[in-house]
């Protein structure tokens, strides 16, 4: 399990950082309607970003509602 989170937009800008997921439940819904990618850093030993994978994506539909959807390995 990782301790840190990245939000990513479609541009590949880094919108924001967190210790759960959940937090960016919060942080889209004041975004536009679209696909945003979580992505999960991996830290070395001394606590630096080592590597980040793809945890998922969370999606803002036009209606408002949000969608968190973990890659398979995270369902």
């Amino acid at each position: 399990m990782s301790d840190l989170y990245r939000l990513i937009d479609a541009h590949g800008r880094e919108l924001a950082q967190a210790d759960t997921i959940e937090y960016f439940r919060g942080v889209v819904v004041d975004l536009e309607p679209g696909h945003y990618t979580i992505q999960e850093v991996v830290a070395d030993s001394l606590g630096h970003a080592h590597e980040t994978r793809r945890w998922g994506a969370i999606l803002h539909m036009e209606d408002g509602t949000i969608v968190l959807n973990p890659d398979e390995k995270h369902a």
